[in-house]
């Protein structure tokens, strides 16, 4: 599995994020300030950025189908903004997680 980005002129390839993992990930991607974050099949939450594919960070969250218990990513991140400031938020596994951007 990849995270990939397509050039919608041409329809070719810019840039891709080999995925590890058993593939079993039903979480979208989300975008915001040139950044893309995204559940990755390791179970952690990752962010690349949006024009590169670059690797910017990863947070393990243990959302993961390999664990055995049925927790692995289902939803994709959010975006909010509350006192304005930026936040992302999303659930991995049973938990609801999110953290302020700076």
């Amino acid at each position: 599995m990849f995270l990939r980005a397509i050039d919608i002129e041409t329809g070719k390839r810019v840039w891709e994020v080999p995925q590890i993992g058993p593939a079993d990930s039903w979480g979208g991607v989300l975008s915001s300030g040139g950044v893309i974050f995204f559940g990755e099949d390791s179970g952690a939450l990752g962010a690349v950025d949006a024009k590169t594919g670059k690797d910017l960070w990863h947070i393990q969250t243990n959302a993961s189908a390999a664990l055995g218990d049925g927790h692995s990513w289902r939803s994709s991140p959010m975006t909010y903004t509350a006192g304005g400031r930026q936040f992302i938020a999303f659930a991995a596994g049973p938990n609801i997680l999110a953290f302020g951007l700076p």
